[in-house]
């Protein structure tokens, strides 16, 4: 049971006031791509502790929703904060070195950490000055990864317990933790979206026909199309009004090409 919420719903609400309407242990997986810390417009904290903060209580909430032994999964990269002027100088926060013991702290178990690699031509390019003159040490890679973490809510069982014999991934799969695919550039509406194969993937590994499926951060709603072409559940969250109706006419358009489930 999923406690005073309804299913399938994505809610205009902060995500830490809506997991207070789910039972404990009461979802089978999480899948989420946390805001960027100040690296897009539509979101700013004062300071990194503060990001992390709230990405502290967030993913607490998500522990004490989320049954034993089922994963937790997060799309997050270290991010470039810009140089205002030229005396300055950018610099990158390595954002998924900060969660990985936060959710560690909290009761997770860390268990893969999965490259999303990315088009070269896709991504902003940082070494064209280097490209000119070649002088060690002002060396900037094109950074064409993002980091896919997963994490597990401890249980004093062994995992074979939850596994069932009569679901099976079926096809090819990913036999690397290097996972190939495009950014979004279709979703109109949304700043950062993440591309439908990461949601997709991560469902179909790991979760089951019917489980419930929670993301905290819902934005345009690429995890709720992804449940929906799986024959998952969802639950969402977002707080922002205008990407929740991005989300909702993305997923009415999959309903009526097809009643997933």
């Amino acid at each position: 049971m999923a406690g005073e919420i309804e299913l399938n719903k994505i809610y205009n609400m902060d995500c830490i006031e809506g997991m207070n309407l789910i039972d404990d242990d009461s979802v089978h997986l999480v899948v989420t791509s946390p805001p960027y810390f100040n690296a897009k417009s539509y979101i700013e904290y004062d300071s990194v502790d503060s990001y992390i903060n709230l990405m502290r209580e967030c993913f607490s909430s998500c522990f004490r929703v989320l049954k034993p032994s089922r994963m937790c999964i997060i799309n997050i990269s270290p991010i470039l904060v810009s140089r205002e002027k030229r005396s300055e100088q950018s610099h990158r926060i390595p954002l998924p070195f900060y969660i990985v013991p936060m959710m560690e702290e909290l009761g997770f178990e860390f268990l893969e950490d999965i490259i999303w690699k990315k088009p070269k031509g896709s991504v902003p390019n940082r070494n064209g000055e280097f490209y000119k003159h070649r002088k060690p040490v002002a060396y900037k890679p094109n950074v064409v990864t993002e980091y896919i973490l997963v994490f597990k809510k401890y249980a004093d069982f062994l995992i074979d317990d939850v596994l069932k014999d009569d679901s099976l991934v079926m096809g090819d799969y990913d036999k690397t933790n290097i996972w190939e695919f495009n950014p979004e550039i279709s979703v109109v509406g949304h700043p950062a979206p993440f591309p439908l194969d990461l949601p997709m993937k991560c469902i179909r590994y790991y979760s089951y026909e019917n489980d419930l499926i929670l993301d905290p951060f819902m934005g345009s709603g690429t995890t709720a199309v992804a449940c929906r072409r799986l024959k998952r559940n969802f639950i969402g969250f977002e707080i922002n009004p205008d990407y929740v109706k991005v989300a909702n006419e993305r997923l009415k358009m999959i309903c009526d090409i097809d009643d997933w489930i």
